[in-house]
């Protein structure tokens, strides 16, 4: 391939080069020639010289030197006469200064040779180092995880530089101080110091320094440096030291420390391939970082909303299981618990406990009291960065604990409701711990979230209790209205009897005031027998077993059945009843006994809910294939933020003006039985002016040809029941 490539052709300048060269050979040749012939040196002797050059040159010292020996034996014919007689002294001195000067010749090409050749495998190596680097810093940026970046750089150093020992620092800021997070030791004195509790403070050692100052620092003979740092009993080593520190932007990462055992062993070329280094992984950490960062937040963005929605399920347990897991997730750490308050004995006490990795044990199961968590109740900061085996705030049993474990950092984060501390969630490291600010600000996020959810958490155990516990009264209360309505109804039957055969004088003659007594006596029982019969109805409705017997009826007949029922009642206060009816029939199809219950409560509230004497006035008319009752009295009237509520179970309007009792299921009774004979009901009111309920139903006809109307002779009420103008006013 490259025998067929076509020579280059020499540029002006190239080729104008090349004769000058030339020329300056010719003229200094000659020069050389009539220097010589000046002092009497014979022109072969200068060709010798630059011949014996030459081959030094080309082949190197040793064959110039034999090639130079054997043309002196053999020139000695020329330079010696008669031949080989050395009686002759200026051929002798002129043979030995032409041997002399071979031999100046051969010494200076061999050291220029030999220094070229020097050159050129410096810059051989320094070019197969770059390439080295340039592989290894591509490889360095390749990593998007710390970790991994600081053992790629640990593993591809020597490939560039050939160290004993690697030491990477992380810059903690929170600490202010470096911390040792990877160390490689290649050879035996550095196997024998422990490097792994290593911090140094900003400013110590050529690390600190290096690290305070931002620029690298290379210590030919730490030995006699006093501003190294060793570990605690390390020994000084004769080694070369450099600290070059880790820096993007105005960003510091750390410290990259490398040494080499003697002195001088590290040179400034070095530091310049360690700081391209520094600069490569300064890079890949402010990626790795941002990556993270990305991971990290939208982990927490997950968790917050994996943790939004409490279980509801009771399983209170497992929601604590799951704050704690996925805390310890996301923080990376080696452990974690979550410890609650218990209000019964006043401690806190651990519900769940995270995985231990690493050797980490669980956190201790003993309680802490309330006056040992007093820093934390006490204190509002979102969390607390600590040494647990060291800081006073915690319990002895705790650091003793944290001793044993093995754990060196610990992170506490309050949930807190309102001002009370509900508990915290701890997370353990089995090392020191490198926390950025924003990684805290996304576990008070969290954890903030979970206590906001144990809390919900809590509130729906509680509504759920409570509402079984409703639901439980609801049952009892039903049932004691079905048993107490059937046990009443048998002595009432016997009290409107007997009641009856003295009224009608079967048991003897009755006087006037008895026969007033009777009265009475037997509306009460009326009254009382309706409103067993209401709680009955009340509790078939509850129980959706309400039924509905259908049949074509004569409105006119109904609403007068229903003025004579309540005549009594108004005639004992000197009331009054005017009704407006139709003169012929008005039929409907419906249940007659259930109408004449809604009829009944209707008339009832209109003679009760009134003031002395009580008037009531009923009116019946037809228009467009419906009936119209309007039952209006001149009562107290309704408050007008009562009206939307009055026909809700259990609902009484109290007034002063009035002590009446009743039971408040009235007027929902009577709009249930409403709305199942497809019909509406509303009300007017004004205060003092009096109430109109209006009730409309359908007539026999209209249902027939509509369809609207039931047509069984025994229907169901949720069969039945359509959806009426007054419950869309609900």
């Amino acid at each position: 391939m490259l025998g067929g490539m076509k020579r280059p052709r020499l540029s002006a300048t190239a080729t104008l080069a090349y004769v000058l060269s030339a020329a300056a050979v010719m003229v200094l040749t000659g020069v050389m020639v009539l220097l010589g012939s000046a002092v009497g040196v014979q022109v072969y002797a200068l060709v010798y010289v630059l011949l014996a050059g030459l081959l030094a040159w080309r082949y190197g010292r040793g064959p110039a030197l034999l090639a130079a020996g054997v043309a002196i034996v053999f020139a000695g014919i020329a330079f010696v006469s008669p031949p080989f007689n050395l009686s002759n002294a200026r051929d002798v001195v002129q043979l030995v200064l032409l041997l002399v000067a071979s031999l100046a010749v051969i010494q200076v090409i061999h050291l220029e040779r030999a220094s070229r050749t020097l050159l050129e495998a410096r810059e051989a190596s320094l070019g197969t180092r770059l390439r080295l680097l340039e592989e290894v810093s591509r490889r360095i940026v390749q990593n998007l995880n710390a970790d991994e970046i600081v053992r790629t750089v640990a593993e591809q150093t020597p490939r560039v530089i050939d160290y004993n020992h690697f030491r990477f620092y992380r810059y903690d800021e929170g600490a202010d101080q470096l911390v040792l997070a990877k160390t490689v030791a290649r050879s035996a004195p550095y196997n024998k110091f422990e490097w792994e509790n290593l911090a140094i403070a900003m400013g110590t050692g050529i690390t600190g320094i290096a690290a305070k100052t931002r620029t690298p620092i290379l210590v030919p003979d730490a030995s006699r440096d006093p501003r190294m740092f060793y570990p605690p009993g390390a020994e000084r080593l004769v080694e070369s030291v450099m600290a070059v520190p880790i820096v993007a932007g105005e960003r510091l990462y750390g410290v990259l420390s490398l040494a080499r055992l003697g002195a001088g062993s590290l040179t400034a070329e070095d530091r310049s391939l360690v700081e391209t280094i520094s600069a490569q992984t300064a890079l890949a950490l402010a990626n790795a970082e941002e990556y993270t960062a990305a991971e990290d937040t939208i982990a927490a963005l997950s968790a917050i909303e994996a943790l939004e929605a409490p279980a509801g399920d009771g399983a209170s347990g497992d929601l604590h299981q799951r704050i704690v897991t996925t805390l310890i997730g996301l923080a990376r750490a080696d452990a974690g618990g979550l410890r609650l308050h218990d209000g019964r004995d006043h401690r806190y006490h651990v519900v769940g406990a995270g995985p231990a990795a690493s050797g980490v044990k669980p956190p201790r199961e003993e309680p802490f009291d309330e006056g040992e968590a007093r820093w934390l109740s006490e204190s509002r900061a979102p969390y607390h960065v600590l040494n647990p085996q060291t800081d006073p705030r915690l319990p002895r049993w705790a650091r003793d604990g944290a001793v044993s474990a093995g754990v060196q950092t610990s992170v506490f984060l309050p949930l807190r409701s309102q001002k009370d501390l509900l508990g915290w969630v701890v997370l353990h490291w089995k090392r020191q711990a490198h926390l950025e600010p924003e990684a805290l600000r996304r576990l008070k996020l969290v954890a903030a979230q979970a206590a906001i959810t144990m809390l919900s958490e809590q509130t729906i155990q509680e509504e759920r209790s409570r509402a079984g516990a409703l639901a439980q009264l609801e049952r009892m209360r039903r049932e004691f209205m079905q048993i107490a309505s059937h046990e009443l109804r048998t002595p009432l039957s016997v009290i409107r009897g007997y009641a009856s055969l003295l009224n009608d004088g079967s048991l003897g003659p009755v006087t006037t005031q008895a026969e007033r007594a009777l009265g009475i006596l037997s509306e009460k029982a009326t009254e009382m027998g309706a409103q067993v019969e209401r709680m009955l109805f009340l509790a078939r409705l509850e129980d959706n077993q309400a039924t509905y017997a259908i049949d074509e009826l004569d409105l006119v007949a109904l609403v007068e059945d229903a003025i004579a029922r309540v005549r009594p009642q108004l005639d004992l206060r000197a009331g009054t009843v005017e009704a407006d009816l139709p003169a012929g029939q008005v039929l409907i199809r419906g249940d007659a006994e259930r109408l004449a219950m809604a009829l009944d409560n209707l008339l009832e509230n209109a003679a009760k809910f009134t003031i002395d004497p009580p008037h009531v006035e009923v009116r019946l008319t037809t228009s467009d294939g419906d009936a119209e009752i309007v039952v209006q009295d001149n009562g107290i009237g309704i408050p007008q933020q009562a009206i939307p509520r009055l026909f809700e179970k259990f609902y009484r309007v109290d007034d002063p003006q009035l002590r009446v009792g009743g039971t408040g299921i009235g007027l929902y009774l009577v709009r249930q039985v409403i709305d199942a004979h497809r019909g509406r009901i509303s009300v007017e009111s004004q205060p003092n002016r009096g109430t109109a309920f209006r009730i409309t139903l359908p007539l026999a006809g209209r249902s027939q040809t509509t369809g609207s109307g039931p047509r069984s002779e025994e229907v169901n009420q949720q069969g039945t029941r359509p959806a009426s103008a007054s419950e869309a006013a609900h």
